[in-house]
């Protein structure tokens, strides 16, 4: 029976201590809890903190990602900028331009033509000149409206090429800083000796990786504008295509006089 009292005894006291450890754990747990969410509200209430914190920690890679990152706003938002001012959707203009034309009527299509600032309007009234200029053959006014297209459309294409190179190296650059991270990382440990501390490995590593995603979150609006962008292009140039063709059927069917000259 003693033995018996005794075992009780001993299971209330593991009993205690492990309800001991465990109210500490939830303790300490609480107070980390507590003291992340009062970090991560402290780096909220101050977006500068926040950015002069991921530089310092990110190092000249971050730096660069950052200057890249308002390169490619700058860019996309010049874009958006020119394709509204063009109206590339608008094509209204098309059908009474060349019903003017198989009209025989230049003067009235390049009236119509020139109430609208867009590429597929300048590239139809470049072919309307042309013909009737009356020393072109069909094939020059052709070259003449292609040129036009072409100079168009690279317009509507300039600057795309940043786009395109920032959303290229920026995950690049983004890992270069995450391997050259990681090889700090472990010098740092390998200088510590047999002290190895695991906190020390662990923030080295996800400074490291902090690069890699600010290389990310770079380059994916940088290629999303860049797709976008080139199939409007796209949609422009199909549209051009076969506005050019139509225009220029209706000049070949159509032949026009030199418009008159002034008397003298």
């Amino acid at each position: 029976m003693p033995d018996a009292a005794q075992t009780a005894a001993d299971a209330t006291v593991a009993a205690n201590s492990g309800a001991d450890a465990a109210a500490t754990g939830a303790d300490q747990a609480a107070g980390t809890i507590h003291g992340a969410a009062n970090a991560l509200a402290a780096g909220g209430a101050d977006p500068w903190y926040s950015l002069s914190s991921l530089v310092d920690k990110g190092g000249v890679i971050v730096v660069i990602l950052i200057v890249l990152s308002v390169i490619s706003a700058a860019v996309i938002l010049l874009k958006l900028w020119q394709f509204w001012r063009s109206d590339l959707k608008r094509r209204n203009f098309v059908d009474p331009a060349v019903d003017k034309v198989e009209a025989g009527d230049p003067e009235g299509a390049l009236a119509i033509l020139s109430k609208y600032k867009t590429p597929l309007s300048r590239a139809m009234a470049a072919g309307v000149r042309a013909k009737a200029r009356g020393d072109l053959r069909d094939e020059d006014v052709a070259a003449e409206v292609s040129r036009v297209g072409a100079v168009e459309l690279g317009a509507l294409q300039r600057h795309f090429r940043w786009l395109e190179v920032i959303g290229n190296i920026s995950p690049l650059l983004g890992l270069l800083g995450t391997v050259i991270g990681m090889i700090e990382a472990f010098q740092q440990l390998e200088e510590s000796g047999s002290k190895v501390d695991p906190a020390l490995l662990s923030g080295g590593i996800w400074q490291a990786l902090l690069t890699t995603a600010v290389g990310l979150i770079v380059a994916l609006p940088a290629i999303t504008a860049l797709n976008l962008f080139e199939g409007r292009v796209d949609q422009v140039r199909l549209s051009m295509r076969d506005a050019s063709a139509r225009i220029l059927a209706a000049l070949h069917a159509r032949p026009m006089s030199r418009p008159a000259k002034a008397a003298d």
